[in-house]
């Protein structure tokens, strides 16, 4: 693949970022035309962009960081030096996803923003975003996936790939693909229930629903190292099960409030 989109001399542009500014600007640019929906000011929501954007890179760094701590090297500075030296790569989306909701919520709370009204909104470009991140990992070779004899396997050459040199020349599944695919379809979901009227929480729910989902099955193809975190269920695997659980909570709750009502 391509893990470097541009170089000048010493100076690099990893495709992996490009594809992640353009994952973003694709779901600012989306969301932009329909702020009316909501409401929220463009600097309110340029505020909220910023605050996902930080959130989403520190917390995807610090779960990346935790789940490869075995793998970085035996000493602390070796460990600390292979984060430096390969800082722009190695994040894990639901580190981010997790510290951006919390700093979401803290600010949504500050700026007294209808919480559920507001991720609704948000998260229908969450998918469209992710899509395109995606194809900057299968670039950067990244969460790649398990050998297979599929004829849709991919082969991974280049050296500068994060595949491990034993598996470059070899058909993997693609799973960044799996997943970029995926993404697409729930933002195409998402985009036609925020098109029609639906109570507050609906679609936050069922992004989260289905994201989990989809990373639970696209788990078990993949083949670098996430660690084992409970009954062979990798850590985003758990987290999965969580977050699914916690929607469905919220889903729960929002039935008994309307008949309530």
């Amino acid at each position: 693949m391509h893990p470097v989109f541009l170089k000048i001399g010493s100076f690099e542009i990893a495709t992996y970022g490009v594809m992640t500014a353009l994952g973003y600007l694709a779901a600012s640019f989306y969301l932009l035309p329909r702020l009316k929906k909501v409401p929220l000011d463009k600097d309110t929501f340029w505020n909220l962009l910023f605050v996902v954007f930080v959130g989403a890179l520190i917390g995807a760094k610090l779960l990346f960081i935790f789940v490869s701590w075995p793998e970085l090297g035996i000493t602390l500075q070796e460990k600390l030096t292979a984060i430096i030296q390969n800082f722009r790569y190695g994040f894990v989306f639901f580190g981010g996803m997790i510290v951006a909701v919390i700093s979401l919520i803290a600010y949504m709370k500050y700026k007294k923003l209808p919480i559920l009204k507001t991720s609704d909104f948000l998260i229908v470009g969450v998918p469209l975003g992710h899509a395109l991140g995606r194809i900057g990992c299968f670039c950067a070779g990244c969460c790649y996936g398990k050998p297979t004899s599929m004829p849709w396997g991919v082969t991974f050459t280049d050296p500068q790939s994060l595949v491990p040199p034993s598996l470059l020349g070899v058909a993997l599944h693609p799973t960044q693909l799996y997943e970029c695919a995926g993404n697409l379809i729930l933002f195409l979901l998402l985009h036609c229930l925020s098109q029609k009227p639906h109570k507050e929480g609906t679609i936050l729910v069922t992004y989260i629903l289905g994201y989990s989902l989809l990373r639970f099955i696209i788990e078990f193809f993949r083949a670098d190292f996430r660690g084992n975190f409970f009954l062979g269920l990798s850590p985003s695997q758990c987290i999965s099960l969580v977050a699914a659980l916690i929607a469905f909570i919220i889903w729960l709750k929002s039935l008994r409030k309307n008949s309530h009502a």
